[in-house]
């Protein structure tokens, strides 16, 4: 398997009329003018693996080539897309008219509690596909008991379940996949951007492994199938002991990921261990000097305009620009101010010094 380009998307709207087109068959004996709405989950998937296939392949599949069938399946339970929207079961009706801040919600939204990302998509395929399973039914249900009955396991569930970064399935997914062929494109040094998304990954990867141990912990006690089965699978699987001192070789102890833009710039710039590379202690050492610059200059600006609530935030779109609430602005804003934009009671900005700075000392940062 491999990610499927965002570009693909708007195709798989058209999963039942691509279906129809490519089928053999006459498309009345598919069923799909009256199960249509019921095969939507099957007839997007459809699509998509046909449009990835024609993208990835360089073909296109002739229209009545293929055989289609369809089987649905025996351990759930199908749910039309109308009765989906009539029930509330993801999206509250008419939302247009009463806001995403309204306290109507939808079936989907009440129940969700859940701790992990993987969990929310987990308790939406649920309600989409109702499990029958009765076996499997039963496990979640003893599951839920021994939670429900111990208040201690419960807890401490919950608190090791936020450990864990919301980012990390999508990062387990990135190192699912490498190159097919080695060629000079793959063993190229890796620029800086790629640089930084790798090690940002790594990070990411490193905190997930350090909540295990405490995981572990929680369910040793565990009696249900389902718990045993989660200790016993992750908590003693000697691989993820391997990975973390692996990973321990190279980045240092005490870093762990942020979703806060700089502190995660950051701990990506001081995340592997001094004396490792040369050249990244030496960028170390100019994004001190740049972080220190910019801070200066922040304060030189509240005293020279009497701007005390002044602020100088980060983000990775933007990096760094100014922040000042307009209740200080008593007057224009001075010209070295540029980029002025306002955002409700603040006002958004830059200037040619800060620009400049940032500028030269990135390119030292390079030219080193």
């Amino acid at each position: 398997m491999r990610p499927l380009n965002i570009t693909h998307v708007p195709f798989i709207c058209k999963g039942a009329v691509m279906v129809k087109n490519l089928s053999a068959r006459d498309p009345s004996a598919l069923g799909l003018d009256t199960y249509c709405k019921q095969y939507y989950l099957c007839l997007a998937a459809a699509s998509a693996t046909i449009k990835w296939i024609e993208s990835e392949k360089g073909v296109i599949i002739t229209n009545h080539s293929l055989s289609v069938t369809f089987n649905g399946s025996f351990d759930h339970m199908n749910i039309d897309s109308t009765s989906v929207q009539t029930l509330e079961i993801i999206d509250p009706l008419h939302t247009e008219l009463w806001g995403t801040s309204n306290k109507k919600k939808s079936l989907f939204q009440m129940l969700k509690t859940t701790k992990t990302t993987g969990g929310s998509r987990l308790l939406r395929a649920n309600l989409l596909q109702p499990l029958k399973d009765i076996q499997t039914i039963n496990a979640r249900l003893d599951c839920l008991d021994e939670l429900v009955s111990n208040e201690e396991l419960f807890f401490g569930l919950t608190q090791g379940l936020r450990k864990f970064p919301k980012e990390s399935d999508k990062v387990l997914c990135h190192f699912c996949f490498k190159p097919k062929k080695v060629t000079d494109e793959v063993l190229k040094p890796a620029n800086g951007r790629k640089s930084q998304l790798l090690i940002s990954d790594i990070i990411v990867l490193k905190t997930a492994l350090d909540a295990i141990p405490f995981l572990s912990k929680v369910l040793k006690g565990a009696n249900s199938f389902l718990l045993q089965n989660i200790y016993q699978t992750i908590c003693e699987n000697p691989k993820y002991g391997s990975m973390r001192k692996r990973i321990g070789e190279v980045i240092d102890e005490d870093v762990i990921h942020s979703r806060a833009p700089f502190v995660a710039c950051t701990q990506q710039c001081f995340a592997i261990k001094p004396g490792i590379d040369g050249l990244l202690d030496v960028a170390r050492r100019s994004f001190c000097d740049t972080s220190e610059a910019i801070h200066n200059l922040a304060t030189k600006y509240r005293e020279e305009f009497t701007l005390p609530n002044l602020k100088i935030p980060y983000n990775n779109r933007l990096g760094f620009y100014f922040i000042i609430p307009q209740r200080d602005i008593t007057e224009k804003l001075p010209n070295k101010f540029i980029q002025v934009v306002r955002h409700g009671k603040n006002v958004h900005c830059s200037s040619f010094e800060l620009a400049s700075d940032l500028l030269v000392r990135s390119e030292k940062t390079f030219v080193s």
